[in-house]
Formats: structure tokens, C-alpha cells, sequence
């Protein structure tokens, strides 16, 4: 019994425990491995990358607007009013909090790291001839394409689906198990599938570790090279050392919980963000940033289907999935615990008021980001440095250079890694409460269980120090997602089923009740007494 306390898996059923440690053992066999050989490691993930977006690229992208569709029909027909938790719950946070925690958990560093990245690396190496939009800057374009897949339509894809699937089959429809397998019980509801939904359950950790070692890799490799090329510091040790304390930090939060953790933790990091782009703002080529985000804006909305659905099928190259199809296999790995996190945190608020806070209020706050982060970047006295340091040193090099580049360049450099350390500690601290919650099927579950898992995932992120290539964790995320994506289908499929049956017994018996009510209203009144007299 000790040993399971250890664990925090003293109330785990059998498949519960067998379901955390071969989960753990994977993810700790794939760092000890990455640690021991990361030239194999390197090679085998930038292999299956190549082959998943060869082949099933054009999937992804499929996916994609099928679910967009379905989001845009949830949130915008009558459902949208179905409150999640039940139509008398009440919201748990204060808008800020609320705002605060979706935003750090849904969208992480990849804003200062990909902001930077992808607008670079499209200018560096542009799209096959023709170009999807003509007439246009290739800057504008390579912008406009960071709207796509971080603001609209990337937003309304991928999240939208797992958080209704949550709130409306978990916390408003009601189940017995916190399980990504219990949304199938919804038309799957029989023991003969126990195999099936622990397999679902498994893909769906798999999947999540993915998504989030990805982004804690990216951060890592980042921090590395602000250390060393800002501050002239020894990159390894140091980043380490920072890790080290952003695990101390992580454990609190862990003990702390929820409501005083991850909650304080989101509303710092948000501050910080916004301090950090105001200074940006103020000391970088202001003026090119507000005219390059306005063009590349009206390209993005412009041509938004066009850019949505580029695939440039017949030239050589696989550069369109290479991007998009990497994009949306990242939503997809992510989307799975930031949407159960969203729908957790959402309980008391609508459908509609759910999807303003994930996709509306964040798509504004990211399109003046990325303009702001990509406008730095693609500026002139920037873009020439700042391209040749990612041809010679990756995304994270490219990011170091921009900033010493900059006026206040010590300031910029702090701030950033301040804030990228909010970010990996919220990923972290959302992460781990998804992934015991999953695992113990509880939606409060113990903080020893949840420190288990942080200490795997900071290991498996640490462990991407040791690849060579930047480039090569960009695999984790799609590959481990593509297993999961035909589940995608399923849950959407019994969202729509949960909402329908809550709708007719909740709402039309609401709408029977007050009809009936004012009927006999219209009838006892004195005028109609009169009609009947005058009759």
C-alpha cells in the first residue's frame, strides 16, 4: 500500500496503475534514450516527421476544417447556450483569472518562439513558384501565414472540439470517470469495449506528452541561447540551473493547487507578457511594425481559405505540409489537454462565452503579438542578421540575435526568458493536472501523482538540450498526435449527441413550462375574461 501512496495511486484501479506506468515508462525510456544516443534519436524523429507529413499531410489539413465547421455549428446554433457544469452552475474564477489561465496554457512560448521562426524561416525559404497570393511581399506573406496558423483559422480548429467534448459530455452531461474514453460511452456504453477506451486513454497521454515535451524543448533550446549569445554566459550549466529552479517553482505550484498554483502563476506570467511586447513596441522599429502588420493582415484576411488550404501539389517539394500540416498535427497533440483545462476552468460559463475567451479575445491579443514579434524581426537592419543566424544556428539563435539587435537588449533578454519560464511553468502546471486526471479518472487528483508527472515531462524537455537539431522536436508533437486524430471524430460526433439530448430535456421542457405558463396567464387574465362574456 506504501508503494502505491508513493505514486498517488492508493485508490487506482488496476488498469489506472497499469495505465501511469506504461505511460512513464515510455516517455522515460524515449529521454534516456535521447541522453544516450541523440544523433539515432535525432535521425529516427526527423524520419517519421517527414514520412507522416509525406503522407498524411493533406489528413491534417482535412481535419482541420471538418472541425471548424463543427465548432462554428456548436458554438453558433442553439447549443451555444448550454452552460457548462449544468444551466444552475456558476463560474469558479474571476474573468481576469479565467483569461489569464486559457491564454498561458493554450498558447505558450511558440508565441515569442514561432513568432519569431516560422516569418524568418518563410522569408529565408519562401513557398514553390507561384505563390499561393500574388502581388504581395514575401515579409506580408510569411506574416500572414503565421496568422493562419497560430490566430484564425488555427484557433477555431483545434481547440473548440476538446473543450465542448469536455464540458458538455464530462461536466454537463455528467459521467462516472474524468477519461477521454468516457465521450465514447456516449454511443459506445457496453464492458465488451474496456480494451478500446484504455487504448483511447493511452493514445491520449501519448499524445499529450507530445505536445507538451515539444514545447518544453523548444523553450529550453531557447533559454540556451539567450544565456550564451545575450549575457555571455556558459549556455548547458546555466540552463540547467534554470531549469532546476523552474521545477522548484512547478512542485509549489503542484502543492498549491489549482486555485492559488496554476491560477497566480498565469495571472504573473500575462503581466509580464504585456510589459514585455510594450517594451518591444516602444524600443523596436515601431513604425514598420504597425504598417507590416496592417499589410500582412489584409493579406490573412483576404485569403484566408487560400493560405488555409495551400498544399502547391505539384511541386517538389513538401514545403506547404511542412508548415500547415506540422501546425495542425501541434494543435491537435496540444489542443488535447488545453481543451479538457479550458472546459475544467469554464464551469458556469455558456458554450459561446467559452469559445470568446478561447478563440475571440486570444485571436486579438495574438494577431497584435505576432505583428508586433514579426515586425521586429522582418524589419530592415533586423531581417539580414537575424536570417543568417537562422541558417547558421536554428530558431533559437535567430531569436538571440534579434534580441541583441535591439536597444535595451539585457532588459529584452530577461523579460523574454521571464516570460517563457511563466509559460513552460503553466504548460507544466495544466499539463500534469490533465494528465493524473486521465490517469486516476478524478478531476481533483492528488499532488504527489501530479509531481510524478512533472518530474517526467521537465526530464523528457531537459533531454532536448542533448539533439543536435532544433528542427528534430518539431516530430514529437506529430507524430505521436496522428494515432489520436480518428478519435477526433468520434468525440465531436458525441458532443453533438450530448448536447442534443441535454438541450431537449433541459431547454424544450424550460420552453414547455413557460408556454403552458403564459397560456393560463392569457386566460385568467380580465381581458380575456371579458372576450368569453362578450362571447
Amino acid at each position: 500500500m506504501r508503494f502505491w501512496h508513493i505514486f498517488g495511486l492508493e485508490r487506482a484501479d488496476n488498469d489506472e496503475k497499469l495505465l501511469f506506468f506504461m505511460t512513464g515508462g515510455l516517455l522515460l525510456a524515449l529521454a534516456v534514450v535521447g541522453i544516450v544516443n541523440p544523433q539515432g534519436l535525432n535521425s529516427t524523429l526527423n524520419g517519421a516527421f517527414g514520412w507522416v507529413l509525406t503522407y498524411f499531410g493533406w489528413w491534417f489539413m482535412l481535419l482541420g476544417f471538418i472541425l471548424l465547421a463543427f465548432s462554428t455549428f456548436m458554438v453558433f446554433s442553439r447549443y451555444g447556450n448550454i452552460r457548462i457544469g449544468g444551466q444552475d452552475a456558476e463560474p469558479e474564477f474571476d474573468v481576469f483569472s479565467w483569461l489569464a489561465m486559457v491564454f498561458t496554457v493554450g498558447y505558450s512560448g511558440s508565441i515569442i518562439i514561432w513568432g519569431v521562426g516560422e516569418p524568418i524561416s518563410i522569408v529565408t525559404n519562401p513557398p514553390p513558384q507561384p505563390l499561393p497570393v500574388g502581388g504581395v511581399s514575401i515579409e506580408s506573406l510569411a506574416l500572414a501565414f503565421m496568422f493562419i496558423h497560430e490566430v484564425f483559422p488555427g484557433l477555431a480548429m483545434w481547440y473548440p472540439p476538446f473543450a465542448l467534448a469536455f464540458g458538455l459530455i464530462i461536466y454537463t452531461r455528467g459521467t462516472d470517470s474524468y477519461k477521454f474514453s468516457s465521450m465514447l460511452k456516449v454511443f459506445l456504453d457496453d464492458d465488451r469495449y474496456k480494451p478500446l477506451y484504455w487504448a483511447v486513454d493511452l493514445a491520449a497521454l501519448v499524445a499529450i506528452i507530445g505536445g507538451v515535451a515539444a514545447a518544453i524543448g523548444f523553450s529550453a533550446q531557447v533559454f540556451s541561447a539567450l544565456v550564451n549569445t545575450v549575457f555571455g554566459l556558459p549556455p548547458t550549466m546555466l540552463t540547467y540551473a534554470l531549469f532546476g529552479v523552474l521545477g522548484l517553482v512547478f512542485l509549489g505550484d503542484v502543492w498549491l493547487g489549482l486555485r492559488k498554483g496554476i491560477r497566480n502563476a498565469a495571472r504573473i506570467t500575462v503581466v509580464l507578457m504585456l510589459i514585455t511586447f510594450a517594451l518591444l513596441l516602444v524600443v523596436g522599429p515601431t513604425l514598420f511594425i504597425a504598417n507590416i502588420g496592417l499589410d500582412a493582415g489584409g493579406v490573412w484576411l483576404g485569403n484566408i481559405f487560400r493560405l488555409s488550404l495551400y498544399t502547391a501539389p505539384t511541386a517538389e517539394s513538401n514545403w506547404a505540409h511542412q508548415w500547415t500540416s506540422f501546425w495542425w498535427a501541434w494543435w491537435a497533440a496540444w489542443g488535447l489537454f488545453v481543451g479538457s483545462f479550458v472546459a475544467r476552468v469554464s464551469k458556469g460559463r455558456t458554450i459561446r462565452e467559452t469559445f470568446a475567451c478561447l478563440v475571440v479575445i486570444p485571436g486579438v491579443l495574438l494577431w497584435l503579438q505576432h505583428s508586433i514579434v514579426g515586425g521586429w524581426v522582418l524589419a530592415p537592419g533586423y531581417i539580414e542578421p537575424v536570417s543568417n543566424a537562422l541558417s547558421s544556428g536554428g530558431i533559437p539563435n535567430a531569436l538571440a540575435i534579434a534580441v541583441t539587435l535591439t536597444p535595451l537588449a539585457p532588459v529584452l533578454g530577461a523579460l523574454l526568458m521571464l516570460v517563457i519560464a511563466g509559460y513552460v511553468v503553466t504548460s507544466l502546471d495544466s499539463a500534469v493536472y490533465i494528465l493524473s486526471s486521465i490517469t486516476l479518472g478524478n478531476e481533483d487528483p492528488n499532488a504527489r501523482n501530479r509531481a510524478w508527472w512533472g518530474v517526467l515531462l521537465a526530464f523528457l524537455g531537459v533531454m532536448t538540450l542533448e539533439l543536435p537539431v532544433f528542427d528534430a522536436m518539431q516530430a514529437f508533437p506529430t507524430v505521436l498526435a496522428l494515432p489520436f486524430t480518428l478519435f477526433l471524430l468520434a468525440i465531436a460526433y458525441a458532443s453533438y449527441v450530448a448536447a442534443r439530448d441535454y438541450y431537449k430535456e433541459e431547454f424544450a421542457t424550460t420552453e414547455e413550462d413557460t408556454l403552458i405558463t403564459s397560456t393560463k396567464t392569457e386566460t385568467n387574465s380580465p381581458l380575456s375574461q371579458g372576450q368569453d362574456d362578450d362571447d
